[in-house]
């Protein structure tokens, strides 16, 4: 928290070592937030390459209201909204291929690994937005549901229930597919 207030001062100062400072210390996080809600990974990192820009072009620190990282990811998750709007408007059929394939940010992770990810990553892209939106920002965002409430506009307990809906179908399609096998 004390390295993100000094990185944002010096931001402020203009220097950009202290932008990509913050990008490589949260991009790993970002990008995985943004995967799970826009299942695609070209989508997921222009995104973040949209967010990284208004935020290099707006840090006066007045928007930032709780700790960086909650920020930017808050961020993500308004822009990863508006992208899916804006699919939405262009396209009747809003609904993208899954995403079958493993996605590896970090090499060294095993194959069984990456496996399941796989495996929940294509659960996740079957749950309806709103409660994959609140379980990504909950379990890989890190928010608390006081957070995720504030961000979204809706009230502590519809956040658990749509976080409560999302363990509850995650759980059924994983313990399904694992019984086809």
């Amino acid at each position: 928290m004390f390295e993100d207030q000094r990185l944002l001062s010096r931001l402020r100062a203009g220097d950009k070592d202290a932008l990509r400072r913050i990008y490589e210390k949260y991009i790993d996080d970002l990008l995985r937030v943004a995967i799970s809600l826009l299942s695609d990974i070209q989508s997921a990192e222009d995104c973040l390459h949209d967010v990284f820009v208004d935020f290099a072009g707006s840090v006066d620190g007045s928007m930032i209201h709780s700790n960086l990282k909650s920020y930017l990811i808050s961020c993500v998750a308004n822009r990863a909204r508006d992208q899916l709007r804006k699919q939405i408007r262009q396209s009747k059929n809003h609904r993208d291929q899954l995403c079958s394939q493993s996605i590896q940010l970090n090499p060294t992770k095993q194959l069984i690994e990456a496996e399941e990810s796989a495996r929940v990553f294509a659960a996740l892209a079957e749950l309806p937005y709103q409660q994959r939106e609140v379980f990504v920002l909950r379990v890989q965002g890190q928010m608390r549901f006081r957070e995720i409430a504030g961000l979204l506009g809706l009230s502590i307990n519809s956040v658990q229930s749509r976080y409560r809906y999302a363990i509850e179908k995650l759980r059924a399609i994983l313990t399904k597919e694992s019984q086809n096998e």
